[in-house]
């Protein structure tokens, strides 16, 4: 099957005090959403981060969207699983959509019965 198109969405962070270090990102929020032939499937996620060290530290105000994300695709040992759970449903959802519902050749067509629109009374005019 075709592979799916993954993104990852930052929701939060949580910051913490390490040694000398303030507003160290210690927790990412994020979602890994999928799409796959116009089915959508996503999961959202935390990733606790190691304690942050001096060097190649960057401060809060300078953090991006697109920082996070680097760092998420680059240490999370789950990505693989994340994706290819997500994977999966998105193949059974594409699956699914491509059927279509038959009538039992065996059972009777039923005939939706129509009531008949009341005639008003004269207490209803």
């Amino acid at each position: 099957m075709t592979q799916a198109v993954f993104t990852i969405t930052i929701n939060g962070i949580k910051t913490a005090t390490i040694n000398t270090l303030t507003d160290a990102v210690k927790q990412i929020d994020w979602t890994l959403k999928g799409e796959l032939e116009g089915q959508t499937f996503e999961l959202p996620q935390s990733t606790t981060t190691p304690d942050a060290v001096q060097d190649g530290f960057i401060s809060l105000t300078s953090l991006t969207a697109e920082n996070l994300t680097a760092w998420i695709e680059t240490h999370e040992d789950r990505m693989q699983a994340i994706k290819a759970h997500i994977q999966f449903v998105l193949d059974k959802q594409v699956s699914t959509a491509a059927l279509s519902t038959a009538p039992l050749p065996w059972m009777p067509v039923v005939e939706p019965v129509l009531e008949p629109a009341a005639e008003p009374t004269a207490a209803s005019l």
